[in-house]
């Protein structure tokens, strides 16, 4: 029995005419659909280098474990999923909490590792400031986001990459990816993650599995066929929904430099309760992402400004012209 969503229109819609030809073949590790999918996403992302892991999480341990000789102090804003920094903990970075999100002054330091996460979807303006400055990137929802012309997630020494069911690009469970565009790097990343071998042979390394599985990269090439006209319907749809919103909207800013995926439509509105009451009698679903639970306990009262007034609402490219009208008509009623 299948749980009716109680919303006319809900946040996401994940349905698929995916069929796999994987699945009753019986490769489904070290297949040609690993490689097809690394030469198709380094195409896309104009990158020299990609390891395929079996999550984003994964994917930001293998990028901490390759520095972590390098670096022992990791600067974050914990304004972003705890996944973001977790994995450095577990491999004994020092976490160095910083506010960085809406912030235009924040100097980012020389000589220890930081890292830039792009959220919602939305180029991380901190790109800005990363001359001569040590970084990682965690791209996880913002697969094809772009920012001065340039894929986010390849600018810094290596990019994470979620391949999450609700992420912009999306396979059918857990996937993730690094990217990057030092051979050396990559070498570490593969042994990490394929159990200490490399080019098939293995190494003295210490070492994991974290490697994909050939359905979820069949999955991924069928999803990536289409992406850049999803995405352009997606912002299309993104943009009449911003037209009628007021107030300021730092989430949904946009300028001539950047190029936005809208993989979460974020506003900030007065009186959230009582929008979201509104906007669930109309049958649309919202969402607090982020609320303050997401933050360390130290943390939580200097992001009341966000997680107080912060909601989603659906802005997908699978949503029909009837419900884009039946959004934009509940958001003229509440923003007009």
């Amino acid at each position: 029995m299948t749980l009716k969503n109680q919303f006319d229109i809900p946040l996401y819609r994940l349905n698929s005419n995916y069929s796999s030809k994987v699945y009753n073949c019986g490769k489904w590790v070290d297949g040609i659909k690993i490689k097809e999918l690394e030469e198709k996403i380094k195409d896309f992302l104009d990158i020299k280098y990609i390891v395929l892991t079996n999550s984003g999480t994964s994917a930001l341990l293998a990028a901490y474990w390759v520095l972590k000789d390098e670096y022992k102090t990791l600067n974050v804003d914990p304004y972003t999923f705890p996944a973001t920094y977790q994995p450095a903990k577990l491999l004994s970075y020092e976490i160095n909490f910083v506010r960085t999100i809406l912030k235009n002054n924040v100097n980012l330091p020389k000589n220890e590792l930081n890292v830039i996460t792009h959220l919602f979807g939305q180029p991380n303006q901190l790109l800005a400031k990363t001359r001569r400055i040590p970084f990682i990137e965690d791209a996880c929802q913002s697969f094809g986001a772009k920012y001065k012309g340039k894929n986010v997630g390849t600018f810094g020494k290596l990019g994470c990459l979620s391949f999450y069911p609700t992420k912009p690009l999306h396979t059918n469970g857990h996937g993730g990816a690094v990217v990057t565009n030092n051979k050396d790097h990559f070498e570490k990343l593969k042994i990490f993650i394929e159990s200490g071998r490399l080019n098939g042979k293995m190494t003295e390394r210490i070492a994991l599995n974290l490697r994909m599985d050939e359905i979820k990269a069949e999955f991924l090439l069928y999803e990536l066929k289409n992406y850049e006209k999803r995405i352009a319907c997606q912002r299309q749809i993104a943009q009449g929904f911003k037209n009628l919103i007021t107030g300021e909207q730092p989430f949904l800013k946009e300028d001539k430099d950047s190029y936005h995926v809208y993989s979460v439509f974020n506003i900030l509105v007065e009186n959230r309760k009582e929008f979201r009451k509104y906007m669930g009698k109309k049958g649309i679903e919202t969402m607090i992402y982020y609320n303050e639970d997401i933050l360390p306990v130290g943390e939580k009262p200097k992001y009341l400004d966000l997680t107080a007034s912060i909601v989603a609402i659906p802005c997908r490219w699978n949503l029909t012209n009837q419900e884009i009208s039946k959004i934009k008509n509940a958001l003229k009623g509440w923003f007009v």
